[in-house]
């Protein structure tokens, strides 16, 4: 599709962008889907893509806009830009305060769950041995797997440090992972949930960025202020 002319910043950069701007799939890409993300921030999610096609679409008619001269027309894109990087911030303030909120919750979940007790001292040592024991042979951690489909198993290793079970960090981390989606599910759904919205802020970032540079020309619109008052 040929976009020259069509906005006011045409490079092939900024042309492709707005293109894709004033589309629902566009706005998927660039801001995620509302449907495939908790329900809470949801209606945050819309509203930034609403905000983002109707300043694209506003942006596109700037250009055949008879009433004002080109200075004029960055100018107001300009406001446009900013009134939309408004929301785009306030939308990604909400998805990361919502994703830290959902991990916090399901991580203290996990930990009441899988809590220790004195009464199960001598058991979780023995545990430990065991599991210590297996870490070292090479189909260990399968072994530790499928121990943990014991609740009691698996609460030890969620609440053991790395060090005192003799597993590495990274793998630590994912028995402790399994352990919460198999014993604890509402938990895990909600960690799970918080890892996918924490991906998100980075788009927005991305399209706070093209946003400012490809509706308006700062320089263009910065004649504005040169404006004589009469």
């Amino acid at each position: 599709m040929d976009t020259k002319g069509r906005f006011l910043v045409n490079t092939e950069g900024a042309s492709s962008f707005m293109e894709l701007a004033t589309t629902e799939t566009g706005g998927k890409a660039f801001l995620g889907d509302a449907e495939q993300y908790d329900s809470q921030v949801g209606p945050d999610i819309t509203a930034a893509h609403i905000t983002l096609r109707d300043a694209a679409n506003k942006v596109a008619a700037l250009v055949e806009d008879p009433t004002r001269t080109d200075v004029q027309k960055h100018e107001a894109a300009a406001i446009l830009a900013e009134r939309t990087v408004a929301q785009l911030a306030k939308t990604k303030a909400a998805i990361e305060a919502r994703a830290e909120s959902l991990y916090n919750t399901g991580l203290t979940q996990a930990q009441m769950q899988f809590a220790p007790s004195a009464e199960r001292g001598a058991l979780d040592s023995e545990i430990r041995a065991y599991i210590r024991e297996q870490a070292g042979k090479g189909e260990g951690l399968m072994k530790i797997r499928q121990a943990m489909e014991d609740k009691a198993v698996a609460a030890v290793v969620f609440h053991s440090p790395s060090f005192l079970l003799d597993i590495a960090p990274e793998n630590h981390t994912k028995l402790r992972f399994e352990a919460t989606e198999r014993h604890v599910p509402a938990a895990y759904k909600m960690m799970t949930d918080s890892v996918a919205l924490r991906e998100l802020p980075a788009k927005y970032d991305k399209t706070i960025s093209a946003v400012r540079g490809s509706f308006y020309l700062p320089t263009v619109a910065a004649q504005a202020s040169k404006r004589v008052q009469v």
